[in-house]
């Protein structure tokens, strides 16, 4: 039998080839217009809704219609509430005050949170008020800047919102923005959104879903590994819109 000897060279390298062929981390986003905790079926139910987000994994999550303090909603601070239920950090964004009480958007994450501001963002019809609320994560060595807004519902309004989110948008920053924008891929506010950032909720060889109107959109410095929506009987029922979830990694 012949034995064959390994340089220490040639044994390093080969270890260097396995380390770079180690899979790069993901980070997994899920947003989701919660319906202040009301479901289809008329009931308020936190605690469904905290098991729907749950089965997503994800890292980091975006919630829409927020309530703080509301007389509709027992008074319960949903901020509080999940930030517990999750075991999670929740920032809140206060856009709306009535009642007593405050309605906005959150996220929640256990990633290291380096700042937060939120901003109030056009209302030309004195209508409900709309915000964006940027948290600014640490995630493997990097900045992120991840935006989570609600607009508007006429599309003159999302129009003069969308602007000035795009004006707060480091494109050369890694960024996520994810919401319920309340209009589709086709639509002008949503064009001023992807002239500098990416679908990230559509396979690259999949059809578009013209109609959706909940979005995590990426900027360059992402590659999208996958983008979902979940759809199961508890989804349907739990809030009038459905959660979505992408998976992205740094290229």
């Amino acid at each position: 039998m012949t034995l064959v000897r390994i340089a220490p060279a040639v044994l390093a390298v080969g270890c260097a080839v396995c380390a770079v062929a180690a899979p790069a981390p993901t980070l997994t986003v899920l947003t989701y217009n919660i319906h202040h905790g009301a479901g289809r079926d008329g009931k308020l139910d936190l605690e469904r809704i905290a098991r729907v987000i749950e089965s997503a994994k994800a890292d980091v999550i975006c919630l829409q219609e927020m309530d703080r303090n509301l007389p509709r909603t027992n008074h319960e601070d949903f901020p509080a509430w999940f930030e517990k239920r999750l075991g999670m950090k929740a920032v809140f964004g206060c856009n709306y005050k009535f009642d007593g009480g405050e309605y906005g958007v959150a996220t929640l994450t256990k990633l290291p949170i380096v700042s937060n501001e939120n901003t109030a963002l056009p209302n030309p019809k004195s209508v409900e008020p709309r915000g964006c609320l940027r948290v600014t994560l640490q995630w493997e060595g990097r900045e992120v800047d991840l935006f989570n807004t609600h607009l508007g519902l006429k599309g003159p309004e999302r129009d003069e919102q969308a602007a000035v989110v795009v004006k707060l948008i480091e494109v050369k920053r890694p960024v996520i923005l994810a919401g319920d924008m309340n209009e589709g891929l086709e639509a002008p506010g949503l064009k001023q959104f992807l002239a500098v950032l990416h679908d990230a909720l559509t396979a690259p060889d999949g059809p578009r879903d013209t109609r959706r109107i909940d979005h995590i959109l990426v900027s360059d410095a992402f590659a999208v590994m996958d983008g979902r929506v979940i759809e199961n009987e508890e989804t349907r029922v739990a809030s009038d819109h459905l959660p979505r979830v992408a998976t992205v990694k740094f290229k």
